[in-house]
């Protein structure tokens, strides 16, 4: 397991993609520190800190008072061929935001108040000479629609598609601009969101943004064809995993998650304790921090009970013991569970839409018996994971597969969600509610039914995400944090 990478790391490789590919080229100036944080949705230090690496290495010369300026510099065949090397996973993220954007466009475009302001500042449009400048207003226009939503992850998302999926002017190719926008067209559609946005026309709005990302998908995997047949000899390697969190998940919640898994798989059913911190050490290849702080999350949820001078053993039903882990840590990572339950809730639609057509009539015939086959869920959290690992199991596109990766491990910190859920009627009537639902899935595989399997499954996460941000607003501080509630 590799070491643990910090944001400013993320933020910085991020950046050099952006020189190496030509997107950023010598002479160009940067944008300032302030459009540097929004656009990364990060703060000024780490900002800061990223300036200092690049320029310490060469890829940028600073002034007082004055923006950053590109002095990296490389030959256009080098460009290309940084290009070429990404052209699979540039088209996989391209169909992949297809499925996962409009739907949190649309979800935010629902709470978006503010039409006269946003009207008012319409920044004016690039003409067609200037081929990058069109889609960063469009992208800043878009962007507005997200921040009622108060979910940093969506930011994420959005700027991570913006800085890997872009694909520069490279006139040494001696073809047309995939992404040339007119003035006209690229006002024309502002106004047109603008317009559906404002009169709540979600379907609508929807579909024109599945269009956009279609038809850019498609310029883009048309570009990247034709130049590798004018180029045949660059090779093409492509190693890349879209989207990273930028580090907001740290390294030992990946190995409880990844403990937690192996334990509930059975892996440790002959032996009386788990896997010891130096075990885990060895194992992993971590440090004894990480390794110590998983096993304590693993005890902050009520997984495992670490007995002094013996070892650590799976938790039976005793009292819930001590919270280890620091109390800000526990705080930031259930508002970011609650961040990920939203995504889900809004995009659960049309992830599982994907899935099931991913299937063959044997695979939904054999996924509907296995869910038959499981005990009635004693749990929500069960459900939740039985459900998330069919989406990682069937989405058809590697970026959606390696963004739910990691939506899993952080769905681990919702189980503090025991330390603040009283076991009313009404938590008790919640949780048969869910199992109720379940267990209609397997009849509408069997049925081939995909509006029935989607409503449901949609109904899964909008309820389990609601009831958590309800239940953690009486339980916890910082509301102000806390994503939107969904209209």
């Amino acid at each position: 397991m590799k070491a643990e990478t910090h944001l400013y790391e993320m933020v910085y490789q991020s950046m050099l993609t952006q020189f190496y590919n030509g997107t950023l080229r010598c002479g160009h100036s940067l944008p300032s520190q302030q459009e540097l944080c929004r656009q990364y949705n990060i703060g000024i230090t780490t900002i800061r800190k990223v300036m200092r690496m690049l320029e310490e290495n060469g890829f940028i010369r600073t002034a007082s008072g004055k923006r950053a300026v590109v002095c990296f510099n490389d030959k256009d065949q080098a460009y290309i061929s940084t290009l070429l090397r990404r052209r699979e996973s540039i088209s996989d993220v391209c169909r992949g935001l297809e499925i996962l954007m409009p739907s949190i466009y649309v979800a935010g475009a629902r709470l978006y108040t503010a039409y006269d302001k946003l009207e008012a500042s319409l920044p004016a449009v690039g003409r067609e000479t200037d081929s990058y400048k069109p889609y960063i207003q469009i992208n800043q226009f878009l962007t507005e629609f997200l921040i009622p939503l108060n979910n940093p992850v969506i930011l994420d998302l959005r700027s991570d598609m913006e800085h890997y999926a872009w694909i520069p002017y490279l006139s040494v190719s001696d073809m047309a601009y995939p992404y040339t926008l007119t003035e006209g067209f690229a006002f024309s559609f502002v106004l047109h969101v603008l317009s559906l946005a404002r009169q709540k026309q979600d379907r609508a709005l929807s579909d024109c943004l599945q269009q956009i990302y279609r038809g850019m998908g498609k310029h883009a995997a048309d570009y990247l064809d034709t130049l590798k047949e004018k180029y045949p000899e660059v090779p093409e390697k492509d190693s890349y995993h879209w989207f990273s969190g930028k580090s907001r998940i740290p390294l030992y919640t990946v190995v409880a998650r990844d403990l937690f898994k192996r334990t509930e798989m059975g892996e440790f059913d002959s032996r009386i304790y788990l896997p010891s911190v130096p075990q885990l050490m060895q194992e992993y290849g971590i440090s004894k921090s990480t390794a110590s702080n998983a096993i304590a999350l693993l005890s902050d949820i009520g997984f495992v009970r670490i007995l002094d001078k013996k070892g650590i053993v799976r938790r039976k039903g005793e009292p819930l013991p001590p919270v280890r882990l620091d109390e800000k840590k526990i705080i930031d990572h259930i508002i970011m569970f609650l961040d990920i339950l939203q995504i889900l809730a809004i995009c659960s639609n049309r992830l599982s839409s994907a899935a099931f057509s991913s299937l063959s009539p044997s695979g939904k015939k054999e996924t509907a018996m296995l869910w038959s086959g499981y005990p009635e869920p004693g749990s929500t959290a069960l459900i939740v994971q039985i459900l998330l690992h069919f989406l990682k199991k069937q989405i058809p596109y590697p970026c959606l597969q390696n963004i739910l990766d990691q939506f899993d491990d952080i769905l681990i910190w919702g189980h503090y969600m025991d330390r603040v859920k009283t076991q009313t009627a009404e938590s008790k009537a919640f949780t048969r509610e869910m199992q109720r639902l379940f267990s209609k899935l397997p009849d509408a595989l069997l049925q081939n039914d995909e509006a029935v399997f989607t409503r449901i499954f949609s109904s899964i996460f909008i309820m389990l995400y609601q009831d958590s941000r309800e239940q953690l607003l009486h339980g916890m501080p910082c509301p102000e944090r806390f994503p939107a509630a969904l209209l």
